[in-house]
């Protein structure tokens, strides 16, 4: 996950960043207190996640948000501000939440716990890893679907695929997106690190 912070006050930015590294130890985090790096850092990196303060000195949080999700429709932003006025304005932009100042760890936990779109902690290079060989990947759904008593018509239904779909995974013939991915193992009953790394015969 990749997280940029971005506020005019250094203290606030570091403070959120702080708080940020305690609840999500593997995640990037970014800040900065210039207004005029917003753009550029989020050209550079695709950040799953900003906080964004609204009222800066010359820039309006709000109108550079709306550029951003121009950029990435699924950014999450989470607006911070000391000015409950914006509240209104800030969901045109379909914010993942409005924080108010002074932000404690609780506020930061539930914003990130209620994302627009959840991020998931699945990397890609884990699912790289894992599928390389003989279609790792497809022979743990294969083999937790029927632990699990499922066939895979069942299987397809609860995930929202057609079931041929549910064959080329298993086949590894596809591979699942990274959400599916995790929409899989929660219907399977299996926590992602688990399912991510545990061995199989191939």
């Amino acid at each position: 996950m990749k997280i940029l912070v971005a506020d005019d006050q250094q203290r606030i930015v570091e403070d959120i960043i702080f708080e940020l590294e305690d609840l999500l130890p593997g995640a990037k985090m970014i800040g900065t207190s210039e207004p005029e790096n917003i753009i550029p850092l989020c050209e550079k990196e695709k950040f799953d996640v900003i906080f964004i303060d609204i009222e800066m000195p010359g820039a309006n949080g709000i109108d550079i948000a709306k550029k951003l999700l121009e950029m990435n429709n699924r950014l999450n932003v989470i607006y911070i501000t000391g000015y409950d006025k914006y509240a209104l304005d800030s969901y045109e932009t379909v914010a993942s939440a409005f924080l108010l100042k002074p932000i404690n760890t609780a506020k930061i936990r539930k914003a990130m716990d209620n994302l627009r779109f959840p991020v998931s902690d699945i990397t890609d290079d884990q699912i790289e890893s894992q599928y390389s060989g003989a279609a790792v990947i497809g022979k743990k759904i294969e083999k937790y679907r029927k632990e699990r008593d499922l066939t895979r018509n069942e299987l397809a239904e609860l995930v929202g695929v057609a079931m041929p779909t549910v064959y080329r995974w298993e086949n590894g013939d596809r591979l699942p997106d990274i959400v599916t991915l995790m929409k899989i193992a929660r219907i399977l009953g299996i926590k992602y690190d688990k399912f991510m790394s545990d061995d199989i015969e191939t």
